[in-house]
Order: structure tokens, then C-alpha cells, then sequence
């Protein structure tokens, strides 16, 4: 993951609702992990666990919005 550097120019950030931004928040927890793996602070079996645990918890709310939506028709 290539480090990434951003600057604060001042105007209002958007609120961000974690059903409309449910990538970003994926990405960003991943991204957690990766740090904490590669501080030593995970092993590779916990992050290996860790990322499935996402993995299953980001099938669950795709299902979820999937019968909303078919619900909502």
C-alpha cells in the first residue's frame, strides 16, 4: 500500500455514513491491518483472520442491501 499524504485546506468535510462509504471503510480498516502486520504488532495468522472476519462481516451487509433493495420494489 503506497503511503499517502493529505493536507487540511479548510473547507468542511463531508460526513461519512458508513452505508454510502462502505469501500472506504473497508479499505481503511485493511489498511489498519497491513500497519499493524507490518509493525509486527499482528502476526501473519492474525491478520490472515482478521481480514476474513472483514471479508465475511462485507458479505453479510452486501446480502443485507440486497434484500432492502428487493424489499424496497
Amino acid at each position: 500500500m503506497a503511503h499517502r499524504e493529505f493536507i487540511y485546506i479548510g473547507k468542511p468535510l463531508p460526513k461519512l455514513d458508513e452505508k454510502e462509504h462502505a469501500a472506504f471503510f473497508l479499505n481503511l480498516q485493511k489498511g489498519i491491518l497491513l500497519s499493524l502486520k507490518q509493525r509486527n504488532l499482528l502476526t501473519p495468522a492474525q491478520y490472515q483472520e482478521c481480514l476474513a472476519e472483514l471479508g465475511k462481516r462485507e458479505s453479510k451487509n452486501q446480502i443485507r442491501n440486497t434484500i432492502k433493495q428487493k424489499h424496497s420494489l
